[in-house]
This record gives structure tokens, C-alpha cells and sequence, in this order.
């Protein structure tokens, strides 16, 4: 575990490697588990460790295939510029895409599945357009229209996709759940800072901001899922190393954006696994070694006890509709979703008839919240 953590590690220039042939096996499968494989190629090179053959061959491949992704990456986000400045719309790059292109030294070592982007509030509608316009179409990963704008500033709208391109998320608050986003939102377009790559500019978070959304992302899908991936953690890595970060500034911000305890948990595993020196506001314990290599144990109870909460939830917030139609409609919708939706939850061929669906998703949500029922009344008796 000293080895991965140490090639885990972009600001460490050499590392005490007694790794067996067996033990490079289990490095590689935690590579593949938090997206690192390319990014450990390219460390253990540098590096001038040598691999076992058999690593080092599986390792190129995916490094190699990881190169012409970002390049597609890359490409596509001139893309969205070509489509969306003649409209007027504005757009920052979030996550990976701008780990990607500000902090990592060369192509293919930043593993994403989508690029993320935040825009307007009051863009939404034109940004559809124009993307429909370039040939992209939404996927309906909501229930129905009215489930998109309810939850439009926790997540992020319907994704949109092109043959041959990458996902596109567009966000209109980068905290999701946490935090208050009348502060937030402002603070990041106000600050936002551009950068040029490849000949063209993108607009970015600026650093304190990149740094506390990456580790709230981290933490949000710790919580939420059990398990986060460390290719976060070394984004925050390489911020340390290339940007200079007003520490006092990052705090004050994380405080008036209300996330600060979200955030430290983090922050303190950063300081205690890779010896970071951040200095903390408070002191606290770092995440068990075991919970930061291979996330919580039980993730599937961990999973469904939370559904019935959520199940309530999302009926609620029927209220803040203001039609009674579309009240009605959002409801229905949840036990019957549309069908673009029906196709995209179950991975339906065009050419396969939904309406067996109809009967079996209501079936399919019963079962989950019933077994949600029973795991939350496990752990609460635990």
C-alpha cells in the first residue's frame, strides 16, 4: 500500500519500491478501481521503476487509448465554444476537464467519462437550443420534464451526447445539495478566471474555488456511495504542487459557502496519508485506510437505506411546482416515467417495445423501497 500511495503521489520525485510481482497485480487492480492506470504509467516511468511485463504492456494500452480520449476531449471543447459564443452563452469548465487541461503535464493521464460544465441560470433554454441545433440530443436521465427542473440546481440538467463525442453535464450550481448557492453561484462567475489551451480560452473556477469544489465532490460521493475515487484526491495533489493557494482565503470561502465540515474530513486525510501540511481550522481525523482504498463495506445496505428518505423526498417537492399540471404530471411521471426515460434507465434498443416496462418499473421501485425499509430498520437497530 506504501508503493500506490507513494506513485499517487505527483510532488514525490522517488519512492522506496519493494513491490513483488503479485503486489504490482493488486496495484493495477486499484489503478483500474479509482481511473489511475495512465496517470501510473506515466509516474512509474518517470519514476524509472520498471514494471512486470505483463503490467507494463496492459498499462500502455489503456494509457495510449486514454491520449486519443483527451484529444476528443480537447477537440470537443472547442466545440462547445464554436456553438455556444455565438449565442452569448457563457460557460466554465469544472472537474476533470479542467484538472485536465491547468494542471496535468502532459496529454492522457486525467481519466474522465464526460465533460462538465456550468452555465447561466437564465441560459438554460438557449443552451438546449444551440445544442440541439449542433446535432447533439438530450438523454432523459429524469423522470419527466418537470423532475429536470426540480432538481436542476441539486445535479445537473438531462446530459446531452453526440456519435463520436463525449457527454456533456451542464450544471447550474457547482455544490449540488450543499451549500448556499445564492453566495456560491455569484462568487464563481465573479471570479472565474480564463486560461488558453490548445489556441483557444476556457473559462475556469478560480483556484481556492476549483480546490473546494474537488473536495466536496470527493466527499459527496464518499457519502453518498461508499466509495470515491483517488484520481480526485490527485487533482488536489497537483493543485498543491502548481498553484499557489491562499490557504486563509479557501477557508473564509468554504465558511461563507457553508461547507467547511463537509470539506475537513478530507483535508485531514490529505494531510495524514501524503503529508500535505495544509494547515486545518480544526483538528481532525483522517478516513481509515481501508475506507480510502476500497470505500465503506455494506455499500449496497449503505444504498438502499437511504432510498425510502429519498423516495419521500422527491414526492414533496411536488409542492414547489407552480401548476397544478404539472404537479400532476411530475407525480405520475415517477411511478410511469416517460418513455425516453423508460429506454434510458433499462438500456432499451429502439427497437424493443417499453410498454412491459410500465408494469415492471413500479414492481422494480416497490422492491427497492421495501428493502430500503428493511436495511434502515438494520441499521438503526445496529
Amino acid at each position: 500500500m506504501t508503493t500506490f500511495l507513494g506513485l499517487c503521489d505527483p510532488r514525490q520525485d522517488s519512492i522506496a519500491t519493494s513491490a513483488s510481482d503479485i503486489s504490482w497485480e493488486n496495484i493495477s487492480e486499484l489503478s483500474k478501481l479509482h481511473g489511475l492506470t495512465p496517470f501510473l504509467y506515466y509516474r512509474a516511468r518517470s519514476l524509472g521503476i520498471k514494471l512486470p511485463e505483463k503490467i507494463e504492456k496492459e498499462w500502455l494500452g489503456i494509457y495510449l487509448y486514454q491520449i486519443a480520449g483527451e484529444k476528443k476531449a480537447r477537440r470537443q471543447i472547442k466545440e462547445l465554444k464554436e456553438i455556444l459564443d455565438p449565442e452569448g452563452i457563457s460557460f466554465i469548465l469544472l472537474k476533470g476537464a479542467s484538472a485536465m487541461l491547468r494542471l496535468y503535464p502532459q496529454p492522457g493521464l486525467r481519466t474522465f467519462c464526460d465533460l462538465d460544465i456550468l452555465i447561466p441560470v437564465d441560459s438554460v433554454f438557449e443552451f438546449k437550443q444551440a445544442m440541439a441545433r449542433a446535432g447533439y440530443r438530450p438523454i432523459s436521465a429524469r423522470n419527466s420534464p418537470e423532475d429536470e427542473e426540480l432538481q436542476k440546481f441539486d445535479n445537473h440538467l438531462d446530459p446531452f451526447c453526440k456519435d463520436g463525442s463525449l457527454m456533456i453535464e451542464a450544471h447550474l450550481n457547482i455544490l449540488g445539495v450543499k451549500g448556499d448557492r445564492s453566495v456560491v453561484t455569484p462568487d464563481a462567475w465573479q471570479e472565474k478566471e480564463e486560461a488558453s489551451t490548445d489556441g483557444s480560452n476556457a473559462n475556469h473556477l478560480n483556484v481556492e474555488h476549483f480546490v473546494i469544489h474537488t473536495l466536496l465532490h470527493y466527499s459527496k460521493h464518499l457519502s453518498n456511495e461508499g466509495f470515491s475515487e483517488i484520481k480526485w484526491l490527485i487533482d488536489l495533489l497537483y493543485a498543491i504542487k502548481t498553484w499557489k493557494i491562499d490557504w486563509t482565503r479557501l477557508w473564509t470561502t468554504a465558511r461563507r459557502w457553508a461547507v467547511e465540515k463537509d470539506i475537513l474530513p478530507v483535508m485531514a486525510t490529505l494531510n495524514y496519508y501524503w503529508q500535505t501540511q495544509i494547515l486545518l481550522p480544526a483538528a481532525l481525523e483522517p478516513m481509515a485506510l481501508d475506507v480510502l482504498v476500497l470505500g465503506k463495506q455494506d455499500l449496497e445496505k449503505q444504498f438502499y437505506a437511504k432510498l425510502p428518505a429519498s423516495y419521500i423526498d422527491r414526492f414533496l417537492q411536488v409542492r414547489n411546482l407552480p401548476h397544478t399540471a404539472s404537479k400532476v404530471r411530475y407525480v405520475l411521471h415517477l411511478l410511469f416515467p416517460t418513455p425516453a426515460n423508460l429506454r434510458w434507465r433499462y438500456n432499451l434498443s429502439s427497437k424493443w417495445s417499453i410498454m412491459p416496462y410500465y408494469f415492471l418499473h413500479p414492481l422494480f421501485t416497490l422492491r427497492k423501497l421495501l428493502t430500503g425499509l428493511w436495511y434502515e430498520l438494520v441499521y438503526r437497530a445496529q
